[in-house]
């Protein structure tokens, strides 16, 4: 099923990474504290483990195994249903983090908190919409930008800057969201033009876009 996400993510931003998510799966939470150094958070259910030196980038990402098994039990990409979302969007945004680094890595690009999380946000709203427009749920493709936006959580456990930088990010997103949701309804493949050259500006660029078209018609 990760694979699945994956190649789903892929083809909608038409990039290869080169890597496969499930090389870099860990689903021991021992094995991932240990890994970071102590900094994952406590029943923290995804995690992107990163670290870099003058030999390179080491990348894991940690999902949690209940998660994972309960979407393979019923396969969202088959038929996303409401009280699935929190799962999917748990594992989405790890393939979102892995797919985002990768391609980043690739390109040379140095890639910051807040833009790795505002992409994630950014991707599993488009991809929860793309799946419930597929079934033709137009009730829960109404529903899920207040789901994700209005309704958002934040770990506890989160210090005052990571609070700010995931309400930042999740701000951003949903200004965004806001406008390319209608037009990826409407069918149009500008949604989807704008979507991938989204994808590939620097967070600087993201920033100057979202403030000078989201709101626009």
């Amino acid at each position: 099923m990760l694979a699945a996400l994956q190649d789903q993510l892929s083809d909608l931003y038409q990039l290869d990474t080169g890597y496969h998510i499930d090389d870099f799966l860990i689903t021991d939470p021992e094995v991932a504290r240990i890994l970071g150094a102590d900094s994952m958070l406590v029943d923290n259910a995804e995690t992107v483990l990163l670290s870099e030196d003058e030999s390179g980038v080491a990348l894991s990402v940690y999902l949690d195994e209940d998660v994972l098994e309960r979407l393979r039990s019923k396969n969202p990409l088959e038929g996303l249903e409401p009280d699935q979302l929190d799962d999917y969007w748990t594992v989405l945004e790890g393939v979102s983090h892995f797919n985002y680094l990768a391609f980043s890595a690739q390109q040379d690009k140095s890639v910051t908190l807040l833009e790795l999380e505002m992409q994630a946000e950014v991707d599993k709203f488009v991809s929860a919409l793309r799946l419930a427009l597929a079934q033709e749920d137009h009730a829960l493709a109404k529903r899920l930008h207040s789901w994700l936006f209005d309704e958002v959580s934040f770990h506890p456990d989160l210090d005052a800057e990571q609070r700010e930088r995931y309400r930042a990010a999740s701000d951003y997103a949903a200004r965004f969201c806001h406008r390319l949701g209608r037009r990826l309804t409407g069918g149009g493949k500008s949604g989807l033009d704008e979507l991938r050259h989204f994808y590939r500006l620097t967070q600087s660029r993201k920033i100057s876009h979202i403030h000078s078209q989201a709101w626009s018609t």
